[in-house]
């Protein structure tokens, strides 16, 4: 969690976070990007943050693929939720 700094919410930033899930014998991974800022740098300041980003050396099992491309809750809806033990 990140507590915000008076006077600094009209600076533009660019957070980013890369998270391995895993989901039972399954592994994925969800990249996330959050920009603040004005309105008229928000997408330059995303575009630059994703130059650098993508720049970097990945996790060697890690390949960025559009096809497998999907919001989270898209991600989450497609799972298959194991079957619920009879109650008894």
């Amino acid at each position: 969690m990140m507590a915000g700094i008076p006077g600094r919410a009209t600076e533009p930033s660019c957070a980013v976070e890369l998270t391995e899930v895993g989901s039972g014998s399954e592994t994925w991974w969800s990249l996330g990007f959050e920009a603040t800022g004005p309105a008229g740098l928000l997408r330059s300041m995303l575009q630059r943050t994703a130059t650098l980003v993508f720049a970097q050396a990945l996790p060697a099992d890690v390949e960025f693929d559009m096809s497998h491309c999907q919001s989270y809750a898209d991600w989450l809806s497609r799972r298959r939720v194991p079957d619920s033990p009879a109650a008894g």
